[in-house]
């Protein structure tokens, strides 16, 4: 799949919040309950960094975004998003993908982890992350992908 990747900055803030609200907001009520609007905006600005923010463009329009970083033992991965109109076309999918080859030239692990309610535990594992039990927290699964 063709997808366009570009740094995020600061007048992407909205639609990186409104996305994020869009795919999340659900998942987040079943697991801690009502949506508190102001404590998520608050603790999405505060963990805004638009450095470690890439979105991602398909059919010429913003259509999902990753936020990652790079550390010296691992990739982390905090969020993959995809915009509903743009969910189950395969781009959570390539975006993963590329973020594997990063992490594969690197001879880097990823690290995320996903609310257990979220289906998007399935495509992980489908891309060959693994539950680490051991880290394993009563909302989250965390998981690990490493490079072969």
């Amino acid at each position: 799949m063709e997808f366009g990747l570009r740094k995020a900055v600061a007048t992407d803030l909205a639609w990186l919040w409104e996305t994020k609200t869009r795919c999340l907001r659900g998942y987040i009520e079943q697991t801690y309950g009502l949506w508190e609007e102001d404590i998520q905006r608050v603790r999405f600005n505060a963990t805004f960094i638009p450095e470690e923010v890439h979105i991602a463009s398909l059919e010429g329009r913003d259509a999902g975004f990753i936020a990652a970083r790079q550390d010296p033992d691992a990739l982390q991965l905090f969020n993959l998003m995809v915009a509903p109109e743009f969910q189950n076309r395969g781009l959570g999918t390539a975006i993963l993908r590329h973020l594997q080859a990063h992490a594969q030239e690197r001879r880097l692990p990823i690290r995320l982890q996903v609310m257990k309610v979220n289906p998007a535990q399935q495509l992980y594992e489908r891309m060959g992350f693994r539950v680490i039990p051991a880290e394993e927290i009563p909302t989250h699964f965390r998981m690990i992908w490493r490079p072969v």
